[in-house]
Order: structure tokens, then C-alpha cells, then sequence
């Protein structure tokens, strides 16, 4: 292949490559913070089912005075 054709090329196809290293990475970041959000609802609602249990053990108490 001649240099100008590798040339033509390479300004073709290098922001090409970037745009797609950056698509990678933003997918990446993306599914990261997707999993970490997840975790974070799981503890939610395991605290809020605590508090739940708990505020029906109260009422029943009080029902029971």
C-alpha cells in the first residue's frame, strides 16, 4: 500500500477507535454504577422490612394493652 493511502486511512479510521474506546468505557462506568445502585436498593429494602416488622410488633403491642 502506498503512504498516502495509509494516510487517508488512518484519518479515517483513528477517530474512529477513540469514539469507540470511549463508548467501552462509558459502558463500563455504566454497569458499575448500575451493580452498585442495585446493592444499594437491596439494603434499603432490607432495612425498610425491619422497619416494617418492627412498627407491627409496636402496633400489635399496643393493641394488646
Amino acid at each position: 500500500m502506498s503512504s498516502d493511502l495509509l494516510g487517508i486511512l488512518a484519518l479515517v479510521l483513528g477517530p474512529g477507535g477513540i469514539i469507540v474506546a470511549l463508548i467501552e468505557k462509558t459502558r463500563r462506568e455504566n454497569n458499575r454504577d448500575h451493580a452498585r445502585n442495585s446493592d444499594l436498593l437491596k439494603q434499603i429494602d432490607e432495612k425498610v422490612g425491619k422497619i416494617d416488622k418492627r412498627m407491627d410488633d409496636h402496633i400489635t403491642w399496643h393493641l394488646d394493652q
